[in-house]
């Protein structure tokens, strides 16, 4: 894929690309973006465990060891936040909220609220952790102003190919 035919999913990239004169509809294809996204909320969430689960005056092995099993519980936490969340949308579905929305999109919303509820808690943590979470709250700040300027300039209404 040509770089400057690459469309986004989120709506800071889109705002990007039309600034530059690209196109701004949106697509569910960029690799990149989903796996920049994609590592930005897995440090969330590691950084936000770690800081719940792992004491900090253990011998540095253990904290280690500790460190290494967290990376792999964090998986078995997302399969169950994604359990968590399809029971809450089936839920707010049947009192009439998300009906139109396609499930993968409202996955992202809960997926996304939980993360920012995350990266609050890292603002009460050490410097480094409360840049993280600091970075993720812009972040999310940003993609939020990039939706309003997209919605007003009504550079995307239909999605890409």
């Amino acid at each position: 894929m040509n770089n400057s035919n690459r469309q986004f999913y989120f709506s800071l990239f889109r705002v990007i690309a039309l600034l530059r004169g690209g196109d701004a509809r949106r697509a569910e294809s960029n690799g990149f973006e989903a796996w920049l996204v994609g590592l930005m909320i897995y440090s969330i969430h590691y950084f936000f465990f770690a800081t719940l689960f792992v004491p900090s005056q253990l011998e540095p092995w253990l904290t280690g060891l500790l460190l290494v099993a967290l990376a792999f519980w964090i998986w078995l936490f997302w399969l169950l936040l994604l359990y968590l969340n399809s029971v809450i949308i089936k839920l707010l579905r049947l009192c009439g909220i998300f009906r139109t929305l396609p499930i993968r999109r409202a996955q992202s919303i809960l997926w996304g609220l939980s993360t920012t509820a995350m990266a609050c808690v890292l603002l009460k943590s050490n410097p480094a952790l409360r840049e993280s979470g600091a970075i993720w709250l812009v972040a999310v700040a940003m993609n939020l102003i990039a939706a309003l300027i997209l919605t007003f300039s009504d550079a995307a209404r239909s999605p890409g190919k």
